[in-house]
């Protein structure tokens, strides 16, 4: 079975990494799949939502399989089937795993099953709801082993933190719980393990209801304006708005409203 499932769900998709044998780390599968994931995401119409999760209900991921890939990128052992000659064939692979490179701007929701521990807590800070099971874990352990959380941590953290929480995580290179990294801003929502994915169910439906230009407009606006000067970041927020409100769904939310319906969001 593929080390990433993907199922779309009506406007959501469904993307879980497959390895709970492993702790769910990313090995050459992981990643190229992953990176193809994102694309179907990114550029399939009929997709508003995508929700990142992980099979099993101890690891929603561990970081890296180090002992499979870096041997890869160092030259150590030569690529033995062609998944692992796909990521050799990809020197930015790592960066649209990690949603670093090319943007995107639909809605991602993480449903975190497990311990989220070195990249896989990297992989967190590039989505945008995050909800976890009361059990999760959450740690950038990299320094213990000599080593930087450079998969966007060093960049994220601090942006998406208070300063002196983002930097107890990384410097101390503990683990924090679910509770922890709720009440710093790590994460949105802790809830019992056994309800986690019905509650994401719902709330990627919730999500998904909105009108997918706005949804698209909101997330483009605060993540480009966010170390920009006021002025520069008003004058793209402004942008982002006329284009919306030119749009055949901005008519069609008040056109539903007026006639008590709910609106049909087309996307244009």
């Amino acid at each position: 079975m593929s080390a990433v499932l993907f199922e779309q769900r009506g406007p959501i998709a469904w993307i879980t990494l497959n390895r709970p044998q492993a702790k769910n780390t990313m090995n050459a599968e992981v990643f190229v799949r992953l990176a193809e994931a994102w694309d179907e995401v990114r550029n399939n119409d009929s997709i508003r939502v995508a929700v990142l999760t992980a099979s099993g209900e101890e690891d929603f991921c561990c970081g890296g399989d180090l002992g499979g890939v870096i041997p890869l990128w160092t030259g150590a052992r030569q690529p033995e089937n062609e998944i692992e000659e796909k990521l050799l064939a990809d020197p930015m692979i790592m960066d649209k795993v990690m949603l670093k490179g090319e943007p995107l701007f639909k809605p991602v929701i993480a449903a975190i099953n497990g311990r989220a521990l070195g990249g896989g807590c990297e992989i967190l800070q590039a989505t945008d709801i995050r909800v976890a099971a009361e059990h999760a874990v959450f740690g950038l352990p990299e320094p213990k082993s000599g080593i930087v959380p450079g998969a966007g941590s060093m960049v994220r953290l601090a942006r998406q933190l208070p300063y002196a929480h983002a930097m107890k995580l990384l410097l101390t290179a503990e683990p924090i719980t679910a509770d922890t990294a709720r009440q710093i801003g790590l994460i949105s929502d802790v809830v019992p393990a056994a309800v986690l994915h019905s509650h994401v169910e719902a709330l990627a439906e919730r999500v998904a209801d909105n009108a997918p230009l706005a949804l698209q407009a909101i997330k483009k606006t605060v993540l480009e304006s966010h170390t920009l000067p006021w002025a520069d970041a008003f004058q793209l927020e402004m942008e982002q708005a006329g284009a919306v409100m030119m749009s055949r769904d901005a008519r069609e939310g008040p056109k539903a409203f007026k006639e008590k319906r709910k609106p049909q969001f087309t996307g244009q």
